[in-house]
C-alpha cells in the first residue's frame, strides 16, 4: 500500500491540475427524419402492434429529458427534414399543423428537407415564421444574388452543458430536379462539402466541441460528405429513409453517421461522452426507439391537439373506399401490383395507349383490410393532376432505358410490355417493347398519360417535355385511383406476376 500510495497521489494531481479540460462531458441528442406527416397511430407491414404516433413518441421523449435532466445532461431534439408532405394531417395548413406539433414537443432545429418546397418556397417561408425552432439550410441560396435565403438559418449554435455544438443543416442539391421546378425556380443548391468547409474558420474562431451535420442527402450522400469534410464529427442524416442499427463510420475518419428510419416509426437517441480537450468524441451510446403502440402511454398534451388536428381534417379521410385482401406493397425497383393498379387507374381515366408513374412518387402501402381514403391519400399525397400527350416510340423507348438505370426507380406502366436486362451497360438495357400487344415502331406516336411531375421532367425524365398536344387534364392522379379501387374492389395480389417489365439474364 505504502509503495503505491505515490502513485495515486500522482494520478490525483494530474487529474486535479491539468486535466479538468482533457475530461469528457456526456449530452444527449435525440433525432428524427423523414416523417411526412405520420403523426397519427397507424398499421404497419410485420408489426403485430401498428405504429403509436406522436402522442407515444413524446412520452418518450419526455421520459428521456427527464431521466437526462435528473443525471444533469444536456439533451437536444433535432429532426433533419421532410416532415410533412405525406398525409392529410401533414398537409393540414401546408405543414403549418406539423409545425405546430413540433413546437408543442420543443425541438431545437430542423433541417430543411426536398419535400419542405412542395408547397414552394414562399410556404416554407411561411413555416419558417410559424416555428419556435430554426430551419437550417446553409447550402440554399437566392438565384442570382449569392445571397443566403433569408428565412433560413445556415447553423444553431447550442451550448449543451459545457460543451459548444453546433448543427449545421444542408440538403441534397438534387432537389432542383426531384420537385417541381416552379417550386424552386427562385433558389439554388450548392455543394454542401464546400459550404461546410467555408463555415469551418468561424466555427474554430467560436472554439465549436462539436460539428453536428443535420444532413438531408441520404446515407450514400453522408458517407461522401464525411470524406470531404473531416473536420465532421457527427452526421444526423435523413432523405434516403435508412434506419441505422449503430452508428456508421466511414474508413479513415472518426465521424458517427446516424439516420432513424422514416414515417416517425423510429427515432434515435445518442448519448456523447466529448473530449473537450481535443474537441473528439471519446465515446458513444446508440438507443434506437421503436414507435409501436401502448409502448409508451400516449402523452396527454399532445394526444389532445391530434384530436384537434383529426377534427380540423373532418370524417372525409376515414371513409371507407374499398378492400383489399392482401397486403399490397410498392417495389421501386422492379413491377409491382400496386403500380400497376395505378397506371391501371390512370390509362383507363384517360383513355390513351400508355401510362406512366414515377416509382417514389408511390408512398406508402395499402395493407390488408378496409382501404380508407386516408390511405389512399398516402399512396399518392403529391396533388399530382393526369396530363396526357403524345409520344414516339422511341421517345418511349428512351424513357425506358432512363427508368433502367434505376437511378429514380423503376418507372410503373400500363399499356406496354418490356423485357430488359440489368447485365447490360446503361442505355442498352431494354431489349423488347411492345405497345398494344404490337412491336413499337420508333416513328408511330402512341397517346401516354402521367402525372404532372413526370410531365415537366421531374426525377430526370425530360424526355415527358418533348411530348406533342400536351394537356392537364385537371383530374386528381389519386382521385383517379381512388374510383378505380371502388370499381375494382376487392383487390386481390397473390395472382400477380410481372408481365410488362420483364427481366431478362
Amino acid at each position: 500500500m505504502k509503495r503505491r500510495l505515490p502513485i495515486i497521489i500522482l494520478v490525483a494531481l494530474f487529474i486535479l491540475s491539468g486535466c479538468g479540460k482533457s475530461g469528457s462531458e456526456r449530452i444527449s441528442i435525440i433525432h428524427t427524419n423523414d416523417l411526412h406527416g405520420h403523426v397519427l397511430p397507424e398499421k404497419v407491414a410485420g408489426w403485430e402492434r401498428g405504429m403509436g404516433g406522436y402522442a407515444v413518441f413524446a412520452s418518450w421523449v419526455k421520459e428521456v429529458r427527464r431521466q437526462n435532466q435528473s443525471r444533469d445532461i444536456a439533451t437536444a431534439l433535432v429532426d433533419s427534414g421532410d416532415i410533412f408532405m405525406g398525409t392529410p394531417e401533414g398537409g393540414l395548413r401546408k405543414g403549418g399543423a406539423v409545425v405546430e406539433l413540433m413546437n408543442r414537443l420543443h425541438y431545437d432545429a430542423c433541417a430543411v428537407g426536398n419535400h419542405e418546397f412542395d408547397y414552394g418556397y414562399y410556404n416554407l417561408k411561411q413555416l419558417a415564421s410559424l416555428a419556435r425552432f430554426p430551419f437550417l439550410g446553409a447550402n440554399i441560396y437566392w438565384k442570382g444574388s449569392g445571397k443566403l435565403v433569408d428565412f433560413i438559418r445556415p447553423f444553431l449554435i447550442k451550448k449543451m452543458g459545457g460543451v459548444k455544438v453546433a448543427f449545421i443543416g444542408v440538403v441534397t442539391e438534387e432537389t432542383a430536379s426531384i420537385t417541381i421546378p416552379r417550386n424552386v425556380d427562385q433558389v439554388v443548391f450548392k455543394s454542401p462539402a464546400e459550404v461546410i468547409q467555408s463555415y469551418l474558420p468561424f466555427f474554430r474562431g467560436e472554439e465549436i466541441d462539436l460539428l453536428v451535420v443535420m444532413s438531408h442527402l441520404g446515407l450514400e450522400g453522408d458517407r461522401d460528405l464525411v470524406r470531404e469534410v473531416p473536420e465532421i464529427d457527427l452526421v444526423i442524416g435523413g432523405h434516403s429513409h435508412d434506419l441505422t442499427q449503430r452508428p456508421r463510420m466511414v474508413e479513415d475518419s472518426a465521424a458517427l453517421i446516424v439516420q432513424a428510419g422514416s414515417y416517425g416509426r423510429y427515432a434515435g437517441q445518442l448519448d456523447l461522452w466529448v473530449d473537450k480537450k481535443n474537441d473528439r468524441i471519446a465515446r458513444h451510446d446508440y438507443h434506437l426507439f421503436v414507435n409501436r403502440e401502448m409502448s409508451y402511454p400516449a402523452d396527454l398534451e399532445i394526444a389532445r391537439y391530434l384530436e384537434e388536428v383529426k377534427k380540423e381534417l373532418g370524417e372525409e379521410y376515414d371513409q371507407a373506399a374499398g378492400l383489399t385482401l392482401s397486403d399490397i406493397i410498392p417495389h421501386p425497383e422492379r413491377e409491382s401490383y400496386l403500380g400497376d393498379l395505378i397506371t391501371d387507374a390512370v390509362r383507363e381515366t384517360a383513355g390513351t395507349d400508355l401510362a406512366f408513374q414515377n416509382a417514389y412518387g408511390i408512398r406508402s402501402s395499402l395493407l390488408e383490410g378496409t382501404i380508407t381514403k386516408r390511405e389512399v391519400y398516402n399512396v399518392l399525397p403529391f396533388g399530382d393532376t393526369i396530363v396526357t400527350m403524345e409520344l414516339s416510340g422511341k421517345q418511349i423507348k428512351n424513357l425506358l432505358e432512363r427508368s433502367l438505370t434505376l437511378e429514380k426507380g423503376m418507372l410503373q406502366v400500363s399499356g406496354l410490355k418490356a423485357e430488359y436486362s440489368l447485365k447490360r451497360p446503361p442505355g442498352k438495357r431494354l431489349l423488347e417493347l411492345e405497345i398494344g400487344g404490337k412491336k413499337a415502331e420508333d416513328s408511330t406516336l402512341y397517346s401516354v398519360a402521367t402525372n404532372g411531375f413526370l410531365a415537366e421532367g421531374g426525377d430526370g425524365f425530360e424526355t415527358f417535355k418533348e411530348g406533342r398536344g400536351v394537356h392537364d387534364t385537371g383530374i386528381l392522379l389519386r382521385q383517379s385511383f381512388l374510383n378505380y379501387i371502388r370499381r375494382r374492389s376487392p383487390l386481390y395480389r397473390v395472382d400477380f406476376r410481372p408481365d410488362r417489365l420483364i427481366r431478362k439474364n
